[in-house]
């Protein structure tokens, strides 16, 4: 007689894991067959089914199943003529096997596991290829499932691949995806020659397809589950599940002291290693080379430098209005002199440095037609210039600000004199006198953008408040008035709207 896995361990249908636990070490502690000396047979008995019942009822999966199918399990095949003899083995047949009740150990005896179980499959397997009818067009012949093999057959391959059907887990692998090909004919519900016409038949066909489709799905899932329910109790797959993890560990701990050697090799061989003259020359050249393409970058940009006062200008007209300005003029009679006194120093004077050196510096005004002279570099001497100290042994007389702004204006008289000397060479009939051109050079700047903008908005506001007077006044008295409102009733009641006004004369033809 089958009892319950529920009643087994005293407790409900809808109790929890920790419900399952509580009740299974209870049990546990009362059954095991230590404490109970005088009935050993019968406690190990009831402590095997103990460790079953939990063992299912532990699992979601195969709680769900056994609750699904707790009736049919418990009943077994106690129904006698319930069956079709040509079904062969059913669900229902199956159901009696999912207790350890139906073995005794783990042994290869004629009650043990692995008899037991491979008696089972093995008849499933012969009912499959007897029930298996090929079609027409397929001439393939049925496929025998791998066998369940006994206590020494190796669960996967280890040492050589010995072929499909010689590892149990070839058997798990083919059982766990089973599908039947049996036809399930007996689950028919209704005798098609009864049917009275031929839609008749129809729908009892329609109703006769369904039941068998519904019974091959049940007998499918009911194999697969005996199939998981039977390798989680195999003594091969808890083996080969140890040694996997065994394996996995190792191979992990085989890494991780590999790449321990690897870094402690490496260290060894940098604490051993010793740079070579060579690589020292090497990284030498590679600094001045990059040195050098810098200096080369830099030398893209050039610049206008005055030497005289050791300065650069972004243009041309910068560095020409810089030339007219008093400071440079005073850095250039200063830099004259000084020369002049170390060629006295030591002797090197001649008669014409001396005509050079009595002769004045000639001032940019007498020569309107002629070009300063221009002295271009390279920004790379920029580097150079900030190496340098203060030039001719004296400090700068003015300020850079004050410097800033002649150059400016000078800049704008300078461009004002080019624009003049280009309109007197565009226009030959024209004649403009030295006198006048020099008057052009005091011609003051022109107005700033931002006095013309404020003259425009006076002038439009003063036109704006004109016409506005003159629309609210009366055209016939000439009197104002401050709102249109006012004017208007003016002219209502003087009647002033019938004049016209007076409009400026147009001439006679």
């Amino acid at each position: 007689m089958r009892i319950c896995y529920y009643d087994l361990l005293n407790v409900e249908r809808t109790a929890t894991d920790v419900d399952l636990k509580k009740a299974y070490r209870k049990q546990a502690l009362i059954w095991h067959p230590d404490k109970n000396a005088d009935r050993v047979e019968e406690a190990t008995a009831r402590f095997a089914m103990i460790q079953e019942a939990y063992e299912v009822l532990s699992d979601p999966h195969e709680r769900a199943w056994y609750d699904g199918h707790r009736d049919a399990i418990l009943r077994g095949d106690d129904r006698p003529g319930s069956k079709d003899s040509s079904a062969g083995t059913t669900a229902e047949d199956l159901m009696r096997y999912f207790s350890m009740s139906e073995f005794r150990g783990f042994g290869d005896d004629d009650k043990g596991f692995f008899a037991v179980y491979r008696k089972l499959f093995q008849k499933l397997d012969e009912e499959e290829a007897s029930a298996y009818m090929p079609d027409e067009n397929d001439a393939q012949s049925f496929t025998h499932h791998p066998s369940f093999g006994n206590s020494k057959t190796p669960f996967a391959d280890q040492d050589g691949y010995l072929g499909y059907g010689a590892y149990a887990r070839d058997f798990y692998a083919a059982w766990m995806n089973f599908s039947s090909v049996k036809s399930f004919a007996w689950m028919d519900k209704w005798r098609l020659p009864d049917a009275p016409n031929r839609y008749v038949r129809r729908a009892m066909e329609k109703e006769n397809r369904k039941a068998r489709e519904v019974a091959r799905k049940e007998y499918n899932d009911t194999v697969r589950s005996l199939a998981t329910f039977v390798r989680k109790r195999d003594p091969r797959f808890k083996k080969y599940q140890v040694e996997e993890q065994q394996r996995r560990e190792a191979i992990q701990a085989e890494q991780k002291a590999r790449a321990q050697r690897e870094k402690e090799e490496l260290q060894a061989q940098l604490a051993a290693y010793k740079e070579q003259e060579w690589e020292k020359v090497t990284m030498v050249l590679s600094e001045d080379e990059q040195d050098e393409d810098n200096d080369g970058a830099a030398n893209d940009e050039t610049d206008f430098y005055c030497v005289v006062c050791d300065k650069f200008y972004k243009s041309e007209q910068q560095y020409v209005a810089h030339e007219s300005s008093r400071k440079h003029v005073k850095l250039a009679q200063a830099m004259k002199q000084e020369m002049m006194a170390d060629d006295e120093a030591f002797d090197f004077t001649s008669k014409n440095t001396a005509n050079e050196a009595s002769q004045p510096i000639p001032d940019d005004d007498d020569d309107d037609d002629e070009t300063p002279s221009i002295i271009t570099t390279s920004s790379s001497k920029k580097k150079k210039k900030n190496k340098k100290g203060p030039r001719f042994g004296f400090e700068q007389a003015d300020d850079d600000a004050n410097e800033e702004d002649e150059i400016s204006q000078l800049t704008a008289a300078l461009e004002l004199e080019q624009r003049s000397r280009r309109r007197r060479k565009t226009s030959p009939g024209s004649e403009v006198s030295a006198a006048a051109a020099e008057d052009q050079d005091n011609v003051p700047q022109k107005e700033s953008a931002k006095a013309k903008r404020e003259k425009r908005k006076e002038k439009k506001k003063q036109k704006e408040e004109k016409e506005k007077e003159q629309g609210q006044r009366c055209n016939v008295c000439g009197e104002c008035y401050e709102t249109r409102n006012q004017l208007f009733n003016h002219i209502k009641s003087t009647g002033h709207a019938l004049a016209a006004p007076q409009g400026k004369g147009g001439k006679r033809r």
